[in-house]
Parts: C-alpha cells; sequence; structure tokens
C-alpha cells in the first residue's frame, strides 16, 4: 500500500476515551503524522497527550464554532466521542463543508455509532428471535428505524455523503470488552473501560451474583476494544489510498458492523458469577434474574435495564471482505477478560 497518509490532516474526537484512546494511540504509533489535533476538556491531559506527539486542543464538545473550525482544517475526521452528539455532528459537517467550498476536497468523516441502532429493544431477555444484520445487505440495512437509538446522527452523517462534500464511514461496535492497555492508559489519560459490560459487574457484586433481565436469553455480538481499534486503523489506510479507497465504499454503503463472535446475556452473567465465587464473593457459579426490585434499586434509569435485556447481533462482512480485517479474540477471551475485570472491581470497591 501505498504510503498516502504522511500529508493528511487528522482531526480525532474522544482521544480520552476507552475505544478513541486505544484508536489514538494506534495512529500516533504509525509514525506518519507530524500531529493528531484532538479536543480535550482537561489541560493537564491536553499537556501530556503533547508528549504522545499529538496536537491537543482544550475545549469542550458543546463549542460548536471550535469544533466548526478544527473541522474546517481537516482531511480526515475520526469522531469517537458521543455517538448521540447531534450538535457535534452538525458541527463538524458544517466545517467540513466549509472546507469543501474552499478547496473542493471532500473531509473523509469516520463516525463511531453503537450496535443499540440496530437492537430489538422489546426483548427484555425472553429471546434471541431478532435478524443477525449483515452490513453488505444494503436492503436489510435501509430498514433500521429512523427512530433507533443513534440512527438520528448516523443519517445525519450519511446525509453529508449524500450531499456531496464528505465521504462518510461509520463503524458500528458491537459489545465492547477488554482493558484497553496503552500509554494512554498509564499516563492518566485515557480511561481503560465503558460500554454495557461495567453495568453488569457492579450490580452483581451488590447481589453476589451475576444478574440478568428477563431469562437472559437475549444475545449480543461482542469485540474486542484493540481489535475493533485495528478496524479503524484497517478502514483509514483503506481510504488513504486511491489504489484502495473504491473497495471501502461510504456514505450508505459504508456501515461498518463490528463482531467477533456473540454472547448470551445470562452466559455473559455467568462470567461474572464464576469470578465472584472464585474470589470468595460469589453465592454461586449460575447467575439468576433481576427481580423488579434489583432492577429499580441498581438501574435507576429504567432504559439501562432494557438495553441490558437487548438483543442485538450483527455479522462483519464488510470489514472483513473489504479491509481484510482478521479479529482473533472471541467468546473463550471474554470469559476471561469478565473475569479479570470483575476482579478489578472488587479490588476498587
Amino acid at each position: 500500500m501505498a504510503d498516502t497518509n504522511a500529508d493528511k490532516t487528522i482531526l480525532l474526537l474522544g482521544a480520552t476515551g476507552y475505544v478513541g484512546g486505544t484508536v489514538l494511540t494506534k495512529l500516533l504509533a504509525m509514525k506518519v503524522h507530524p500531529g493528531i489535533v484532538t479536543l480535550v476538556r482537561d489541560a493537564e491531559k491536553a499537556e501530556k497527550l503533547k508528549s504522545f506527539g499529538a496536537e491537543p486542543v482544550v475545549g469542550p464538545m458543546s463549542d460548536t464554532a471550535l469544533l466548526q473550525r478544527l473541522a474546517s482544517e481537516a482531511d480526515v475526521i475520526f469522531s469517537i466521542a458521543n455517538s448521540d452528539d447531534m450538535p457535534a455532528a452538525k458541527a463538524l459537517l458544517a466545517g467540513a463543508k466549509i472546507r469543501f467550498e474552499k478547496t473542493g476536497k471532500k473531509t473523509k468523516f469516520i463516525h463511531t455509532s453503537g450496535g443499540a441502532v440496530i437492537a430489538d429493544l422489546t426483548s427484555m431477555g425472553t429471546n434471541s428471535s431478532s435478524p443477525i444484520w449483515d452490513d453488505l445487505n444494503l436492503e436489510q440495512l435501509a430498514t433500521i428505524r429512523p427512530e433507533a437509538l443513534h440512527r438520528d446522527v448516523d443519517l445525519e452523517i450519511i446525509g453529508a455523503d449524500t450531499a456531496g462534500y464528505t465521504n462518510s464511514y461509520i463503524v458500528v461496535p458491537s459489545l465492547v470488552w477488554g482493558l484497553a492497555r496503552t500509554p494512554l492508559v498509564d499516563a492518566g489519560v485515557q480511561r481503560s473501560i465503558k460500554g454495557i459490560l461495567p453495568f453488569f459487574i457492579p450490580s452483581a457484586i451488590a447481589r453476589g451474583q451475576g444478574g440478568f433481565v428477563g431469562e437472559g436469553k437475549n444475545v449480543v455480538s461482542t469485540v474486542e476494544v484493540h481489535e475493533l481499534a485495528d478496524l479503524f486503523i484497517l478502514l483509514y489506510n483503506t481510504i488513504s489510498d486511491p489504489a484502495t479507497i473504491a473497495r471501502a465504499g461510504h456514505g450508505h454503503e459504508g456501515i461498518y458492523f463490528a463482531e467477533n463472535g456473540a454472547v448470551s446475556v445470562r452466559q455473559l452473567a455467568e462470567f461474572i458469577s464464576r469470578a465472584l465465587v472464585a474470589e470468595g464473593r460469589g453465592k454461586s457459579v449460575e447467575a439468576t434474574r433481576f427481580t423488579e426490585q434489583e432492577l429499580k434499586d441498581m438501574f435507576p434509569v429504567p432504559f439501562y435495564a432494557t438495553v441490558l435485556g437487548a438483543d442485538a447481533k450483527v455479522t462483519a462482512r464488510r470489514a472483513r471482505e473489504t479491509l481484510g480485517w482478521k479479529p482473533k479474540l472471541s467468546i473463550e477471551e471474554l470469559s476471561v477478560s469478565v473475569e479479570e475485570l470483575t476482579k478489578n472491581y472488587l479490588k476498587a470497591a
């Protein structure tokens, strides 16, 4: 592949986050950029990011004027901060449009959505009968409901692609797992874990046993955080090379699911139960259903319980077949990671 990355100006949002920091670490390790612009709220973290070779700008995501200016100066945007931040998305797209009107160049816009966009939120743990979503099945993708979680921002970004001033690529991770292990984590810049998984563990510790909603029959696809970051890098390299950019697709044809295997939520809860028993803090290696009172006490926002009971299965054919993505870590490694994370929560408590 030709080295066409060196002259690209990158704006990366989410540098201190679980996924964003992992992607930034890999980009910096490529050492083909004089600097990658990042937006961070914390001045101290900004100084640390400088030492790693990034070009931090201090400011909040709510500063839409700043976002627009930064986007107007970027060849490539990695939006990995908040999949539901519509004002931020509009500001970034406005900046991309300004750049296009001045230069005639389309911004390559890589946005991070989430698996809830295709999730069956009515399952409540009672079944796993929802369809497996295929990112190469454009007819199926067209049926994603406009009101689905994350979908409004996704459609805004695809709309800019259709209007002709960006090429958009939307990465849709399933349940992301694994502790981020990066120099940014070691430096106190990046968080090492986030996502849905941490919702399960504190509640399990409190009840001494893993829990699930309904019957725990709902199934979720999963992806390890570093392998997810690999997908971002493969996508970036593919769209940066004129010889390969066409294979990536964009807009409606640029949606990339990220998964390597799937697990029932009951099974996931049992991984936690086993870890609690191994540490002398569990009642049983079995997992049990959350009672209605537990759901009220442990998940004061009712929607969280709905998400824990959702059925969400995808297949990442586009990443595998067009980018050559080859994730290796699946359910066996997930179980080990969940046990490690549970032990970490116990130590922290």
